[in-house]
């Protein structure tokens, strides 16, 4: 297969990915302030929403990733999924940000519900198919790493997008909007949602479409291999006994407790925090975006002829260590009677965050880019044992365990919002102050230490590059 397949198709088949970078923007960044400091729902109610359609997602994503590894169709096994997708996730994602008919309390919830449960249910159709084409186009244990290298590329350039455009043309000030309140103009939020819907099918039809003409190299599902709760249930069973899957599920489940307990905060922080307007950080998520883009080729060309375990690990620990850095240091502002970190509104703190920020992306860049193709690599490895390829069975696993944690870690956040304040969506500068510090001190602590036990994990994954190849030679895949 992987002959056929040349560099401008990979990148090409990569750029897909750039739809779950505008998902990972909207739910990491947006929605939550949306929903309950523009619109006024309770933080419970919409973490409740937010958390309930996460784990309704994770359940969602094996099942359709073992659909796929058995569905038979004249477009091959992932196609027809990828394609029904993108409509419904373009559609669903303008409306999430529409003006609601009322602002009741039950109106909300449920509205904020329904959209994302279609869009978490829409985006598993659409990425899981998709990414597990992967492994298929290319069993080349370097070129894994270019696959995935420019698919995260491909995320940050649409997540830096409607970033940029989201605080520069969406979220102007105005005379009732002035300052770090420019963040809570419903009207930027409306346009927001439209160009992310289009974006969406942009980056989703040019993926599917650029890898279209391979259908007929791919692998076919057997005719037998009908889709059953029972065969899905004992083959994920034999799944389980591949140790870096279970590594993988393991250390998925830290990184998504860890997602859930900072999803949707980022501008909290940003307009309470460290009092930022628009305006003053419209250039971060570009200047930061190069950086990940600088990540991504890194960790292309330093896994080179190297092991990717041991660089994720470095990357990752590295991270770990100098991500909470700011916050810590202004928390320690006037304990000692002298400040760590400049003042907000200073130059000199709008250039050291934009540093910090550009190191901390092109870190996690370089480690996630090697997880992802650490995971491509778990396909081989079982289907020496097993006889099967369940490129979405092994695509889709650590998501299962990933997102229930991470469902679970958002409803935590929406009690400890609760707890500290933020029902109250009137509050001045001054009397949010508390709140907002109270929750980056939870944040800042829980974090590094669900990190570090995800890092801890992936000690424990076993596949080396010597181990990669001799099933790649066992499977008589060397010269495909």
């Amino acid at each position: 297969m992987t002959k056929f397949v040349s560099n401008l198709s990979l990148i090409l088949y990569s750029s897909g990915s750039g739809v779950i970078g505008i998902n990972a923007v909207i739910f990491g960044t947006w929605v939550l302030i949306f929903y309950n400091q523009v619109l006024g729902l309770n933080p419970i109610l919409a973490s409740l929403a937010l958390g309930i359609a996460l784990v309704v997602d994770a359940i969602s994503d094996p099942l359709i990733g073992a659909w796929s590894d058995r569905f038979r169709s004249k477009w091959g096994r992932r196609h027809p999924f990828i394609y029904s997708s993108i409509l419904p996730l373009c559609v669903s994602f303008y409306l999430l940000f529409t003006e609601p008919n009322s602002y009741s309390q039950s109106y909300l919830f449920w509205k904020l519900l329904i959209l994302v449960l279609i869009i978490r249910i829409s985006l598993t159709f659409y990425e899981i198919p998709r990414a597990s084409l992967g492994p298929e186009l290319t069993k080349d244990y370097d070129k894994r790493n270019f696959v995935n290298g420019w698919a995260y590329v491909a995320a940050v350039v649409a997540g830096t997008t409607v970033t940029f455009v989201m605080y520069s043309y969406f979220l102007t000030e105005t005379e009732e909007f002035t300052g770090n309140k420019a963040f809570l103009n419903p009207d930027g939020y409306k346009y927001f949602g439209l160009l992310s819907g289009f974006l969406i099918v942009i980056f989703g039809l040019i993926s599917a479409m650029s890898t279209h003409r391979f259908i007929p190299y791919l692998h076919k599902a057997e005719s037998q291999a009908s889709f059953s709760i029972n065969n899905f249930l004992k083959e994920l069973f034999e799944c389980f006994s591949n140790r870096s899957w279970l590594v993988m599920l393991l250390a998925g489940g830290f990184y998504g407790l860890n997602i859930g307990i900072t999803s949707g905060t980022s501008t909290y922080v940003n307009t309470y925090f460290w009092e930022w307007t628009p305006s003053t950080i419209s250039l971060f998520p570009v200047i930061a975006g190069a950086a990940t883009i600088v990540g991504a080729i890194l960790a292309i060309v330093i896994t080179a002829g190297r092991e990717k375990k041991n660089i994720a690990i470095t990357v990752f620990s590295l991270g770990l260590i100098i991500d909470p850095l700011p916050i810590w240091l202004r928390l320690l502002d006037g304990i000692f009677f002298i400040d760590f970190f400049p003042l907000n509104g200073t130059d000199s703190l709008w250039w050291i965050m934009i540093f910090h920020t550009s190191i901390v992306d092109a870190l996690r860049a370089m480690g996630f880019v090697l997880v992802i193709s650490m995971i491509y690599d778990i396909v081989e490895d079982s289907q020496i044992n097993t006889g099967r390829r369940d490129e979405g069975v092994f695509m889709s696993g650590p998501n299962l365990i990933q997102k229930i944690l991470s469902g679970f870690g958002i409803f935590l956040l929406g009690i400890v919002m609760q707890i500290f304040g933020f029902d109250n969506t009137n509050m001045s500068q001054t009397e949010i102050a508390q709140p907002i510090r109270e929750l980056v001190i939870f944040q800042s602590i829980i974090g590094p230490i669900l990190s570090l036990a995800g890092i801890f994990c992936l000690l424990f994954y076993n596949i080396t590059r010597e181990k990669f190849h001799r099933a790649i030679d066992d499977l008589g895949y060397r010269d495909n």
